[in-house]
């Protein structure tokens, strides 16, 4: 379907979610999320940009104004989570010709917040990149170990608040120190405005993560 049209489609989309969601009708918004997809209506990576991602931020800022709970945050989380989980065959379905290069994707220890690195993950996988999604709290030893065994051309890593952003420093010094030829990026709510010290590694915008990929291909 045109381009163009993606967005209004999207901003559709998201109000039905979130309607839903708010009715607790998990079921319905599941449905609602699966047949955007499997319709054509909208391809995953636009699921995930402008639909799933924008509804976690709308269901956050309405929690940090103390317009919902923290319960109904959770909701929220949990439902998006198993829309994610969910279209995983579609992903695989989907998956690009394999370009030879392996992803690990990872947050720090003391970061649970992972659900936008999962569907990052999707993004790599979908593109022809063989993808290791590690998950919250990897401890830095056991990332620095994983990247290795795995053989990764590069390592995602993300970070949601000032604290956790600092907990990834000696994350991205660690690998650079024991996998020199391994890239490294940082990314996640904590990088939203940029920070000074980190312009290369930071990549606030996954299409431009990818496309420095592609490119060096």
């Amino acid at each position: 379907m045109p381009a163009e049209n993606a967005d209004s489609r999207a901003e559709t989309l998201l109000l039905e979610l979130d309607r839903l969601i708010r009715e607790r009708d998990r079921v319905g918004a599941i449905a609602a999320a699966h047949a955007a997809v499997t319709s054509g209506s909208l391809t995953i990576p636009q699921l995930y940009a402008l639909v799933l991602v924008p509804l976690m931020r709308l269901t956050g800022a309405r929690w940090q104004a103390g317009d919902e709970e923290v319960w109904e945050e959770h909701f929220t989380t949990a439902v998006v989570r198993t829309i994610v989980e969910s279209l995983y065959a579609e992903v695989a379905a989907r998956t690009a010709a394999p370009l030879g290069k392996t992803i690990v994707l990872a947050a720090p220890a003391e970061e649970y917040h992972d659900l936008g690195l999962r569907m990052i993950a999707d993004r790599f996988e979908l593109a022809g990149y063989t993808v290791h999604f590690l998950g919250a709290a990897l401890p830095q030893d056991e990332l620095v170990s994983a990247a290795r065994e795995l053989t990764a051309d590069a390592v995602v890593l993300s970070a949601s608040t000032h604290f956790h952003r600092v907990r990834l420093r000696e994350y991205v010094d660690a690998l650079h120190a024991a996998l020199p030829d391994c890239d490294v990026w940082v990314g996640g709510p904590a990088f939203s405005h940029g920070h000074s010290g980190w312009s290369e590694a930071e990549v606030p915008d996954i299409a431009v993560l990818l496309g420095d990929l592609e490119a060096g291909a």
